[in-house]
């Protein structure tokens, strides 16, 4: 008797060709990498990232939930093992786990940010200025100081 070879089984075999299994538990994906810096894999017609794949054609999901993302356990950006990746919001995906992996880029650790926490706080501070004024002597837009002001952005946790 022939055992019968699914497509999953093949988008597996497939997959895994582009899989280095690391001693940590993560599988890093060693296929084609996008500007992003996440990995890419063509699966069901699609070029799509890696680790949203995984989840696919290792069935831990039937199908990805719109408006959630592919959140990893792991600090690897390019691991896709299954065990690592669950779906979360936005907020859960960026919320603490980036902070204790280190990938946490608010405030003044963003590269291409114009503020320090020390400015910020003289925004919140400064008696009597109004918005345009501070955006211009801080160089930002008016958004963003009103951001800063309705504690938008710039949040202390």
């Amino acid at each position: 008797m022939t055992a019968v070879t699914t497509d999953t089984d093949k988008d597996k075999e497939r997959f895994m060709k582009y899989v280095q299994k690391e001693e940590d538990g993560c599988w890093r994906f060693t296929g084609a990498r996008g500007i992003s810096g996440y990995c890419n894999f063509f699966y069901n017609g699609t070029c799509m990232l890696a680790h949203r794949a995984s989840l696919l054609i290792f069935g831990k999901v039937k199908k990805l939930t719109p408006g959630l993302q592919v959140a990893h356990s792991c600090p690897n950006r390019n691991c896709v093992n299954p065990d690592h990746l669950s779906e979360k919001t936005s907020s859960q995906n960026n919320g603490i786990d980036k902070r204790e992996h280190k990938k946490d880029l608010s405030g003044e650790r963003c590269h291409f940010s114009k503020l320090t926490w020390a400015s910020v706080e003289e925004i919140r501070t400064t008696p009597n200025m109004n918005r345009k004024s501070l955006a211009e002597h801080y160089g930002v837009c008016v958004a963003t100081i009103s951001a800063i002001l309705s504690g938008r952005t710039w949040k202390k946790e």
